[in-house]
């Protein structure tokens, strides 16, 4: 588990290194597809040695989806695999105005000042990284040799952490950092449930009390 914003690390000791690569070819022909019944997350074939290149300059190790054996803290000193977006329509009207867009979490401020508004999406080590039925070592799971043509595809480990709304009718999708903690969504929907059954239960009752509690707080509020 864990959110995505544990993997964001926002202070200024962070530390990007690009892949120095057109646009085109990190998209691919196809662009990137987003697929909640793909377990794991593969890349296309042009930006392996690149990705490869990276990794050892910044991990001193190989890629590999081999397993390896790592320590908690080894593990946790791996790359956060970032993603920089662009929003729907370039972000035209949908801009987050703010005086330092570096502290807005989630947006590209803080790695790329010139487009601000920019969506982050950020894979940390603890989501792509699987543990195996030994303790302690690991594989990666993201892989580097899809099909150019077929464009890369971000599976189920990639969006651990969020939550993301299919817009099906608007063609777009949205991310929302998040705990995952569903049994506490579940328990305020049960408690909303059961409050709105109560004052079905009493309406005349439950009016005059919300009426009453309206007025007492108008008068605390102009009283200051």
């Amino acid at each position: 588990g864990g959110s995505g914003a544990e993997s964001m690390m926002y202070d200024v000791t962070l530390t990007v290194n690009k892949l120095d690569l057109e646009e085109e070819t990190l998209n691919g022909k196809e662009e990137f597809n987003f697929d909640s019944g793909t377990t794991d997350t593969y890349f296309t074939n042009g930006l392996s040695d690149e990705f490869r290149r990276v990794w050892r300059e910044v991990t001193k190790r190989e890629y590999t989806n081999d397993e390896v054996e790592l320590s908690d803290a080894e593990l946790r000193k791996l790359p956060t695999v970032f993603l920089q977006m662009i929003p729907h329509e370039g972000g035209v009207g949908d801009e987050f105005v703010a005086d330092d867009p570096r502290a807005v979490p989630g947006l590209a401020g803080k790695v790329d000042v010139g487009l601000p508004n920019d969506v982050l999406f950020a894979i940390p080590p603890t989501h792509y990284m699987q543990e195996g039925a030994k303790l302690g070592v690991y594989a990666s799971r993201i892989y580097l040799d899809r099909d150019d043509d077929m464009g890369s595809v971000l599976g189920s480990n990639a969006m651990m952490g969020y939550d993301i709304l299919f817009d099906m009718d608007a063609a777009r999708i949205g991310f929302a950092e998040s705990d995952c903690d569903y049994l506490k969504v579940i328990k305020a929907a049960e408690t909303d449930t059961a409050e709105e059954a109560a004052g079905a239960d009493e309406p005349s009752v439950g009016a005059a009390a919300s009426a009453e509690g309206s007025d007492a707080r108008s008068k605390d509020d102009s009283n200051g």
